[in-house]
């Protein structure tokens, strides 16, 4: 696994392709979260991690409101790529710790030592086991009342619609996709789960809140040819949850 996200942010710095803006889907979320809970709070006291945070653009979305954070990676590149970002910004008094391991087992950090986990199409890479070890760290980490985003891929999505029944005997939901070319496409980047929103659910048992919101959208005409389609959905789960 490290191997293929260190060959991955390797070929996104060659193109110059990887995230410079923090996901849409997480701010909107987020920001939902603090303006319920915390808008007439500072919030220099709050403690957020991403899990798979990459080249860091949600942690710095987090640490210009103040918020100390913590970035989670596997590919030692990616945490490098955040460590310049975050620094590049002036922003290195906010920074708790960048970690370099699997989402799935954190032991760096403490139970109950987070106010909110963030988390963009990394899950959905992870094999079974892996995949509900890293919901179950979700929950050992989230104080209770904290929030969890995560935003995953969803079965409606054409990938899974025109490849479904190739998916994982025993992971109902999973492909392996490698039909060559770049690995910036999900169609070459190995195993892809899709989730549904009763699966996050289950995910998270005990939570007060799980909302797991469906997004779809369909990309350019050009670039669904790009990636060996006529017309490409993205579907996707973007996850509200409240512990």
């Amino acid at each position: 696994m490290r191997e293929t996200w260190e060959n991955s942010f390797a070929e996104q710095i060659a193109r110059q392709a990887y995230n410079t803006a923090p996901v849409e889907a997480l701010v909107r979320s987020v920001s939902y979260y603090l303006r319920d809970r915390h808008a007439d709070d500072d919030l220099s006291g709050l403690q957020f991690a991403e899990m798979g945070c990459g080249a860091g653009p949600n942690l710095v979305w987090l640490a210009e409101k103040g918020i100390t954070v913590t970035g989670v990676d596997i590919a030692p590149t990616a945490l490098e790529l955040a460590r310049q970002n975050l620094e590049g910004r002036g922003l290195e008094e906010r920074v708790g710790s960048l970690i370099e391991a699997s989402v799935s087992d954190v032991p760096a950090l403490p139970d109950g030592s987070l106010d909110g986990i963030l988390e963009s199409c990394v899950y959905q890479h992870l094999p079974l086991e892996e995949r509900r070890a890293a919901f179950r760290e979700i929950d050992r980490l989230v104080k209770p009342g904290g929030v969890f985003v995560g935003h995953m891929l969803e079965q409606g999505h054409t990938v899974f619609e025109r490849r479904g029944g190739e998916a994982l005997a025993d992971d109902p939901g999973s492909l392996i996709l490698d039909q060559g070319g770049s690995s910036l496409y999900l169609t070459n980047i190995g195993l892809s789960h899709f989730f549904t929103k009763d699966e996050v659910r289950d995910l998270l048992p005990g939570w007060s809140v799980v909302d797991p919101c469906l997004s779809q959208y369909e990309l350019p005409v050009a670039e669904a040819e790009r990636r060996g389609y006529d017309r490409y959905r993205q579907s996707m789960l973007i996850v509200y949850a409240i512990k």
